[in-house]
């Protein structure tokens, strides 16, 4: 009898789970299907898939990686993943089906913004973003089979030339007082190389966009570590004036680079890291040095494969 009574308990326990809780205890190998299922290219020509991007704040103290998953399944997962280890997620209010366009409106305990893209997966936009009561900016791509994408956050501080008066004391109208960290974020899009790098980064509370070019990628003597060299001058601006890495002793040498390490199938840890020449209009030359973070819940950055 206290067997039969056993069993009765666990099966009312079972299934007085909600739909949600079910849903939630299933989405781990849901994600992981979807995932192989991008990677074969399933969803390379559909508005279904994966979607990566970075997002910051305009003040350029808060960013984070962005996860943006559609299965046609269930409403559509946003994923925030701060560099601290700090996770928020939560679901859209709508769902879309498979080659459809439309928009998709999440809103979370903190979050809040407008997701757009095409039917066949292209032009993904993400506006009217919020965070905390403040206003945010997300830069989204479309990961597909042939081009998956790596997202990592990051920061600058200034350097030199970082005062707005001749007494050097008042900071610089846009990059702030010497030592304080404002947003430089990085998204590969690709595996190789010559992948083209795309940026986010906040001057006086405006975020820009830009891409840069690698090259001179240079293996080392083990060969477990690719470091290339990145270019931008003049597609990368500021404020006021252009945003260049080029060295100035010789033009063909570039200030900023990136680190990476490729595990066969893909680039398995990756940094970016070096110096930047912010040539103002209006408030001179100035030196900026660019850093990723190393993120805990990103398992770190390139460093342990030295």
């Amino acid at each position: 009898m206290k067997k039969l009574f056993t069993f009765l308990f666990v099966g009312a326990m079972i299934t007085s789970c909600s739909n949600d809780e079910i849903n939630e205890i299933n989405e781990p190998e849901t994600a992981v299907d979807l995932e192989t299922q991008v990677s074969e290219g399933l969803y390379d020509n559909s508005n279904l898939g994966i979607y990566k991007g970075l997002f910051t704040t305009a003040d350029g103290k808060n960013r984070a990686t962005v996860l943006i998953e559609l299965d046609g399944k269930n409403n559509p997962v946003a994923s925030f993943n701060f560099p601290d280890g700090n996770f928020e997620a939560f679901r859209a209010q709508n769902n879309v089906d498979k080659s459809q366009a439309g928009s998709l409106r999440f809103e979370g305990e903190n979050f809040s913004f407008d997701f757009n893209v095409d039917a066949d997966g292209a032009d993904p936009v993400v506006s009217d973003v919020t965070y905390m009561g403040q206003k945010g900016d997300v830069m989204i791509l479309k990961e597909t089979s042939k081009a998956p994408v790596q997202t990592k956050t990051g920061t600058y501080t200034c350097e030199s030339g970082c005062f707005g008066d001749d007494d050097d004391t008042v900071p610089h109208p846009e990059l702030g007082a010497p030592g304080a960290l404002q947003t430089f974020n990085f998204m590969l899009q690709g595996t190789e190389g010559d992948s083209p790098i795309f940026m986010q980064y906040v001057l006086n509370s405006r975020t820009y966009t830009g891409d840069v070019l690698q090259a001179s990628c240079d293996a080392g003597i083990f060969g477990n570590l690719i470091t290339c060299e990145l270019f931008a001058e003049p597609n990368l601006r500021g404020n006021t004036g252009p945003i260049r890495f080029r060295s100035l002793d010789n033009p063909d040498t570039s200030l900023l680079f990136h680190e990476y390490a490729s595990d066969g199938t893909g680039i398995a840890c990756s940094s970016y890291y070096g110096t930047g020449i912010y040539r103002s209009s209006l408030f001179g030359r100035s030196t900026i040095s660019i850093i990723t973070d190393d993120a805990v819940a990103d398992g770190g950055d390139c460093n342990e494969r030295r």
